[in-house]
């Protein structure tokens, strides 16, 4: 008798540990990710045209480029966004803003107002403020609902 309660205990105690396992490796995972894609974000290389982003949640592919390249530190940079075609009626009343943010800091972001220079074409004067790897998150304010598209470079003086 001593024995059997023994082994419902031991076979209980080895489901609630196997059932606890996945959980345990949840952090870790989240960790590991962040890491990569930390890692995949600093070393973006810098370019005067970005591969084609895309707008979250529209699946909308669009265009950024920079100008100079690389950015120039406290100096205004032409942050050139572009739509598709197909898609500028859409984003026609859209705000569009940006935000900068220090990939390797932590210091908060520095925001500016896109404006449409042409149907399809917003552009930004951003200013980085210290020589490094930059994150800009471009933000698409659609009837009050925000998309975002990220785009990385680097300021040198």
């Amino acid at each position: 008798m001593k024995v059997v309660s023994v082994l419902r205990k031991s076979a209980s105690a080895f489901v609630f540990a196997v059932s606890l396992f996945p959980l345990l490796l949840l952090p870790a995972c989240s960790a590991q990710d962040q890491q990569a894609h930390s890692h995949h974000e600093a070393s973006a290389p810098a370019a005067s045209i970005a591969p084609t982003l895309v707008l979250q949640e529209q699946s909308i592919l669009l265009q950024v480029e920079l100008e100079p390249a690389p950015a120039k530190i406290l100096k205004e940079n032409q942050l050139r966004i572009i739509v598709p075609a197909e898609y500028v009626d859409k984003l026609k009343q859209a705000n569009v803003s940006i935000a900068l943010t220090m990939l390797d800091m932590d210091h908060g972001a520095v925001s500016f107002q896109a404006e449409e220079s042409e149907a399809g074409q917003y552009i930004a004067n951003v200013v980085p403020t210290m020589v490094g790897n930059w994150l800009a998150t471009i933000t698409f304010e659609i009837d009050g609902k925000p998309v975002t598209a990220t785009y990385a470079f680097e300021a040198v003086p």
